[in-house]
């Protein structure tokens, strides 16, 4: 009988506490909590548009978390240096940013360790052609899912799902 009572005892034991964990899993963020990391969050939007917008490397990486991992479309791992060549490349035939904008739609809260925002991006630039003379005026609109994610320096975007678009040259859509 007292074997049994020891067994049920250690039961409601356990039982109480990954009920616990779980709990502590999915607690929520207090409003104050949810403003801050709303304002830092949006803090690393803004520097990253402005960034893009000015051509600043240096400031355009340091909003990439050091851990992050990038995949090509082929699956192959992309270091932050090449992602820096990358970025770089694709730069160079940007002429001028006519206007960029990245507005937060919302932020969904779930969790401790990380947030989803969602948000949708509005770029506008002259883009020169192949013969490097010719300039285009290009406009793409996205909607993007992102994962958010705290580590010892900040907030930091880890995951980023295309959500959709449309892409205008010259004013006239494209289709990809």
């Amino acid at each position: 009988m007292a074997s049994k009572f020891l067994q049920f005892t250690v039961l409601i034991l356990v039982s109480s506490t990954a009920i616990i964990s779980c709990k502590a899993d999915v607690e929520e963020f207090s409003e104050l909590e949810k403003s801050e990391i709303r304002k830092a969050i949006g803090r690393k939007v803004q520097d990253g548009v402005i960034a893009t917008r000015d051509k600043d490397i240096d400031t355009y990486m340091a909003q990439l978390p050091e851990d992050l991992l990038i995949h090509d479309e082929d699956g192959k791992v992309i270091s932050r240096e090449q992602q820096r060549e990358y970025t770089l490349r694709s730069w160079e035939i940007i002429d001028t940013t006519l206007f960029i904008a990245v507005l937060i739609d919302s932020i969904r809260f779930s969790g401790r360790d990380s947030v989803i925002v969602y948000n949708s991006q509005r770029w506008e630039r002259l883009m020169l052609q192949r013969d490097g003379l010719t300039l285009d005026t290009i406009l793409t609109t996205q909607r993007h899912r992102e994962t958010w994610k705290k580590n010892n320096k900040g907030w930091f975007g880890y995951t980023i799902e295309e959500l959709g678009g449309e892409i205008f040259i010259n004013g006239q859509p494209y289709s990809e």
